[in-house]
């Protein structure tokens, strides 16, 4: 399920006294550089805007996430990107009761699910993680839209379990349905 945010930004310009004072051959240079430097400023908030909106997650956080998230960042697919992938299927059911959705992003462009790069800005969403270039970093998302954990290396699935199953919406969910992934 995706959820998007939409922004809507009215910037009003009275630009009929500008206009009229631009005619005046004394203060005209003056006007000028003032309207060229307004409009470029708000090209500029325009554009940081629309960056910020296209990061993950790309939806307002006043009501829980259906979902939690791991995003794991690599330099490119690689043997222990590959290694990831063959733990979360494992780990499919216990992953699945808790809601996670899995997502890798890498510096050469490969992304799982494909079309992440279609719906997000991906250098921002690196950005906004703060993920060193050439790492594998792997963050936990909660249903708040909060980090709740970060690493690098091999995945303890059993550590990422534990964390989620701490937590309160978690415990909740606990309390309302047993687990189907015992054994």
């Amino acid at each position: 399920m995706l959820h998007r945010q939409t922004h809507n930004s009215n910037v009003s310009i009275d630009t009929t006294k500008t206009v009229q004072t631009l005619n005046q051959p004394s203060n005209s240079g003056v006007w000028f550089s003032l309207f060229k430097l307004l409009t470029i400023s708000t090209v500029l908030i325009m554009s940081l805007t629309i960056n910020s909106v296209l990061a993950y997650p790309a939806y307002s956080h006043s009501k829980p996430l259906p979902h939690r998230s791991v995003i794991y960042f690599a330099p490119k697919e690689d043997s222990v990107v590959k290694e990831f992938l063959n733990e979360v299927l494992i780990n499919n059911c216990q992953l699945d009761e808790r809601d996670v959705v899995i997502m890798v992003i890498a510096e050469s462009g490969y992304t799982v699910p494909t079309w992440l790069e279609e719906e997000f800005n991906l250098e921002a969403v690196t950005s906004v993680y703060e993920i060193p270039k050439g790492s594998h970093t792997a963050v936990l998302i909660g249903k708040d839209g909060k980090e709740k954990h970060r690493w690098n290396g091999k995945t303890d699935w059993q550590k990422i379990t534990n964390i989620i199953d701490e937590m309160p919406m978690r415990q909740q969910e606990m309390q309302r349905q047993s687990s189907r992934c015992s054994i």
